[in-house]
């Protein structure tokens, strides 16, 4: 029993509470009017955190999570259209047209955009548009970081879909509800937007975004590919593998030394569970669970707050718990999490296999 008490009384101090400091890498969870949004929000002035592009080369798609955890990331969304292995006409491969430009290298099936458009970010961080022949022509050089996508949604607040149906580019599941992707800046070009919103046609989207924020905006990649992971959790998905993300990283914070620190945990908590029933097992994995989900409540309702419509009701909350300590703790939270599940149901596995080998009685 000291065993099973030491690890209790190391998840209590690890939950134990720290200083609120300045906001960034925000969560937001909305109900405008008729629809529900899911944005993170990240200030590209930061010092604390460092956006990136994420990708895998053609041909080798992951889970957005492996992508992050190969790279030390703690949120980060799906983006690029590809054309997935699970489609036949791809041939059972993975791979995209898009141009991509990861510092300063472009990566590009074509020398033209076409219809596609470049959400770009130059080398301080300072985000623009460009399209061959069309928007900011003269700017391609400047292009440090992004990658291409089609529609552009928004551009100086003006709808820019309708081009989209003139040139007959919108295909059959952008015309029906589903949830959607897309990313955008403010007008001072300061905040970056990462939203998904529910069951909305892609000809509405331009009506959502004048309630909101956004003055430039493209669409991102949806259906079977989306996949959003806030601090280690994920809030949309998890999705088919994809090749694309937009990602954040927390400065000063070892993702890798806490999963692999939480494994070992996991690994003494497998000891001590050993000679243990399944009853038991089971209890104690839920027990723990279920104590994660109330630490990781109580950070979010200490780091969070409500925002109100004109008349005062609420439509909106906002996390903003991005301390290194906060973000360490629900990094170890969440993953602790995801541990714990997996472990469960080789808990499962492992017994089912037991009862499946032993003798029938008679």
């Amino acid at each position: 029993m000291k065993k099973i008490f030491k690890i209790i009384f190391l998840l209590y101090f690890i939950f134990s509470f720290s200083t609120l400091v300045s906001a960034n890498n925000d969560f937001f969870d909305e109900t405008l009017s008729w629809i529900t949004v899911k944005v993170v929000k990240y200030d590209l002035s930061s010092t604390g955190f460092t956006f990136k592009i994420g990708m895998n080369q053609d041909w080798n798609a992951t889970s957005l999570r492996e992508l992050m955890e190969a790279n030390n990331w703690i949120t980060a969304v799906n983006w690029i259209y590809f054309c997935p292995k699970d489609y036949s006409e791809c041939n059972w491969k993975d791979f995209t047209i898009n141009e991509r430009y990861i510092n300063w290298k472009k990566i590009a099936k074509y020398d033209d955009t076409w219809e596609r458009v470049v959400f770009a970010l130059d080398k301080n961080n300072k985000p623009f548009l460009f399209q061959t022949n069309n928007i900011n022509p003269d700017k391609e050089e400047e292009i440090y970081n992004w990658v291409a996508n089609f529609p552009l949604i928004l551009k100086d607040w003006k709808n820019m879909i309708e081009h989209y149906w003139d040139v007959w580019l919108i295909d059959t599941k952008m015309m029906v509800k589903m949830n959607r992707n897309f990313i955008c800046t403010d007008k001072e070009k300061r905040y970056l937007y990462f939203w998904y919103v529910y069951n909305i046609e892609l000809n509405y989207l331009h009506s959502v975004l004048t309630k909101i924020w956004c003055y430039d905006a493209i669409n991102l990649d949806a259906w079977k590919s989306s996949a959003m992971i806030y601090n280690s959790r994920y809030i949309v998905g998890p999705g088919r593998n994809i090749l694309d993300a937009l990602i954040i990283e927390k400065n000063w914070l070892d993702t890798k030394e806490i999963r692999d620190t939480l494994k070992v945990g996991i690994e003494k908590i497998d000891k001590y569970l050993k000679n243990q029933p399944i009853w038991k097992k089971i209890i104690f994995i839920d027990w723990l669970t279920k104590s994660l989900e109330k630490y990781r409540r109580i950070i979010y309702d200490f780091n969070s707050r409500d925002l109100y419509d004109e008349n005062w009701n609420v439509i909106w909350y906002e996390i903003y718990a991005n301390s290194t300590e906060n973000l360490k703790k629900l990094y170890i939270i969440n993953y602790l999490d995801k541990l714990l599940y997996e472990y469960k149901k080789q808990v499962i596995k492992d017994d089912e296999e037991r009862k499946s080998g032993e003798d029938p009685l008679f």
